[in-house]
């Protein structure tokens, strides 16, 4: 179980306002105060300090919020380990391509058996990792850009991320230029999303940016994504398998972007979280 202190710790790395954290606690700020001088002591280092009126976390606060992450994962998993019962019950994370067009199949595997249940939550990156830090989620899978250095992680799988245009589009099974494409109107997921973060450090690793193209339209769906690109003349970019999800879609390549993303597992505790990973991914 762990310390009250901790949990403190916890609040405080969150909210990053000693006054607020005293609130959410039901606490005095000298009580947080006295929480986190007891870690600091016990682990000999400093864990936040101010520059000026500003809270900052140091180095060591980072380092040891994963720790105190994946004991969390691993008390959870514990604590459930004694409830005696036949059903195995996981909650998954997943960014939008990944599970609305890559794990049906393996999700679909899992659930043949009656004893597996499973609730399945897809959202955007920032969210799903916030989950996991809160042990909302048991592993998240997630496609593209994150930081790898806060959270245990390994590649699932690598896909191609390409143009996608209707089948009747000038651009269908081509490669064009990088001009020829801005001269075009896309549609492209809500900020934060992971096709978005890829589009947009592939554009600005050149100079460009979404501004550049005629029109930019975002839209936080990709089914309506999906219907844009086929029915309207719009294009976009996205991994690969989206382009088969509709006999309506094609995909295109520009000249100088060729990008193969990354989908990885990301967890808190690896041992809690590859033992669920193996069961719905490795298992078949």
């Amino acid at each position: 179980m762990l310390d009250y202190r901790v949990f403190t710790f916890l609040v405080l790395y969150d909210e990053m306002n000693y006054r607020r954290t005293a609130e959410k606690l039901n606490m005095t700020q000298p009580g947080v105060t006295q929480h986190i001088h007891y870690l600091e002591n016990y682990y000999g280092v400093k864990l936040f300090e101010y520059d000026g009126r500003t809270l900052s976390r140091t180095k060591n606060a980072e380092r040891l919020k994963r720790y105190f992450d994946s004991i969390k994962a691993e008390e959870i998993d514990i604590r459930e380990g004694f409830v005696p019962k036949d059903t195995i019950h996981m909650t998954v994370g997943a960014t939008k391509t990944i599970g609305e067009f890559v794990i049906v199949p393996e999700i679909r595997s899992f659930l043949q058996n009656h004893n597996h249940n499973l609730d399945l939550i897809i959202d955007n990156t920032e969210n799903l990792l916030h989950m996991l830090e809160k042990a909302r989620i048991d592993f998240a899978i997630i496609e593209g850009v994150f930081d790898k250095s806060k959270y245990g992680h390994h590649l699932y799988k690598k896909e191609a991320f390409m143009g996608i245009c209707s089948k009747n589009h000038p651009f269908a099974g081509k490669t064009v230029t990088l001009e020829e494409v801005f001269a075009e109107d896309i549609v492209v997921r809500e900020p934060l999303s992971g096709t978005r973060t890829i589009l947009n450090n592939a554009l600005n690793d050149r100079g460009f940016s979404l501004d550049n193209f005629r029109r930019c339209i975002s839209v936080s769906n990709f089914s309506v994504i999906c219907d844009l690109v086929a029915n309207n003349n719009v294009i976009t970019f996205a991994y690969e398998p989206i382009s088969r999800c509709r006999n309506d879609l094609a995909t295109f390549s520009v000249a100088d972007i060729q990008i193969n993303g990354e989908f990885n597992f990301v967890y808190c505790n690896e041992r809690v979280a590859k033992e669920k990973i193996d069961l719905i991914f490795n298992s078949q």
